[in-house]
């Protein structure tokens, strides 16, 4: 049973999810990301091929595409019982068009995993994306991680195409885009 206690107290809190806080992270935050990292080794393994390099949460917090505005660019941290972080949830809002939101990361700590908290976290977020606007949201999906394409799909995402095979970290993978449409 996952058990509720105080979350850090880096930034005031956006929405909750399952009791815990969530808030936008900053770089003061990378430290805590950066162990998030660390205990998420199998993630990092499956999709580039070894471990978080020692400035991944620096680059999960600044890197988005160039013509981007620095406050569409949004990393959601949440609040784990110890004061670190359960999960971390990377946004870009007006992907490709107004309202348009891009899921680029949702990364559980392994002690987080299989009690449906993926699928709480997911509802929370999109929930708060739907008050923000938003009208879709898009992610995309390495061929490989067929977990992946199970949880995406069981949310109601449906499968619009695939990119060629591209590198990330030191694999190559094919990425699947999924999409889906939102109430708003």
């Amino acid at each position: 049973m996952i058990q509720i206690a105080e979350a850090p107290p880096s930034a005031p809190s956006l929405f909750t999810v399952a009791g815990r806080r969530v808030f936008r992270l900053t770089e003061a935050d990378a430290p805590m990301i950066q162990r998030l990292f660390a205990r998420s080794a199998d993630y990092f393994e499956l999709v580039e091929g070894g471990p978080a390099g020692p400035d991944a949460a620096l680059g999960q917090l600044r890197d988005g595409p160039a013509e981007r505005a620095s406050e569409d660019i949004i990393n959601l941290g949440i609040a784990d019982r110890d004061g670190g972080l359960a999960g971390l949830v990377g946004v870009l809002r007006h992907h490709r068009v107004p309202d348009q939101w891009y899921l680029g990361l949702m990364l559980l700590d392994p002690a987080w995993r299989g009690y449906g908290f993926g699928s709480t976290v997911y509802w929370s977020v999109q929930h708060w994306i739907e008050r923000q606007g938003g009208r879709s949201i898009l992610l995309a999906v390495v061929a490989s991680n067929h977990r992946a394409h199970r949880f995406w799909q069981s949310l109601g995402f449906a499968l619009p195409r695939s990119y060629p095979a591209r590198r990330i970290g030191r694999r190559q993978h094919v990425l699947i885009e999924y999409e889906k449409a939102l109430a708003g």
